[in-house]
């Protein structure tokens, strides 16, 4: 095996690093050097309507992909959910790993995982795909539109567990849930960069926060639009870093030396 590359993880909406931290450890145990910035937008304190969303996320996890580029790194760049669209759109061309490779350069992102994440086209927003699904109608029914401008999902367990975890596990993550603006759904995407590195998609079949259908039509989107595209298909649910954690870390070795890979 080469030596791994480093790791820049992108939560998702209503979390934080630390509801991932079993993870990451895990990486980390693995071999990786893993760095899980938190995203400004994702807090239980905010304005009244909140001013940090999508743009300050962008920012934060470009700052962090940028510093370990260049200091000449590798970087595997992971997303879940919410946190595709950031991720995404924190990449510039300067930062991937083909571009600096043909420059004569050392470091770049060399590959995206993206774990049941918002992979979407540019001037697509997260309940853009919800409408292309024809689900739009369904989001009151999931997703606590609060007066202060916040969301939160109505049933946390349902949304991020399917409803099966246990009371334990809910309790751990609940202590750690935060809000998440409305404004970061509605935000459109800039960036398709996706099209110019290498692509692994891991579909959940049991997810109640991207359903499988938003996967699809994204997946299909970006195959069609070029992504070079390998898909990965898990019978879980959205939190598939705790229920298949073996096997998200196991991927990530896989995508660390996917020969697709420039390096």
């Amino acid at each position: 095996m080469s030596s791994l590359p480093t790791i820049v993880f992108v939560h998702g909406a209503w979390h934080q690093p630390a509801n991932y931290q079993t993870f990451l450890d895990a990486l980390t145990a693995r071999g990786f050097s893993v760095h899980a910035p938190r995203l400004p937008s994702c807090s239980n304190t905010y304005t009244t309507p909140p001013t940090i969303s999508t743009a300050q996320d962008v920012a934060a996890v470009n700052a962090i992909i940028k510093e370990r580029v260049d200091a000449g790194e590798e970087v595997l760049l992971i997303m879940h959910s919410y946190g595709g669209l950031v991720g995404t759109d924190a990449l510039t061309n300067d930062l991937l790993r083909p571009t600096r490779a043909a420059q004569q350069q050392p470091g770049g992102v060399t590959h995206l995982l993206y774990q049941c994440a918002y992979m979407l086209e540019p001037d697509t927003s997260v309940r853009d795909v919800s409408r292309a699904a024809g689900m739009f109608e369904l989001w009151p029914q999931f997703v606590n539109n609060f007066d202060d401008g916040t969301t939160f999902p109505v049933d946390a367990n349902l949304s991020f567990f399917s409803g099966e975890a246990s009371a334990d596990v809910m309790k751990q993550a609940e202590a750690l849930f935060v809000r998440t603006p409305l404004s970061a759904f509605d935000t459109p995407a800039k960036g398709d960069l996706w099209k110019k590195l290498p692509v692994t998609y891991v579909h959940t079949l049991k997810d109640y926060a991207v359903p499988q259908p938003f996967q699809t039509i994204m997946v299909e989107r970006a195959e069609k639009a070029g992504a070079d595209l390998a898909r990965k298909t898990y019978d879980t649910t959205h939190s598939v870093f705790i229920t298949e954690e073996t096997a998200m870390v196991q991927l990530a070795v896989e995508a660390a030396n996917d020969k697709r890979n420039v390096h």
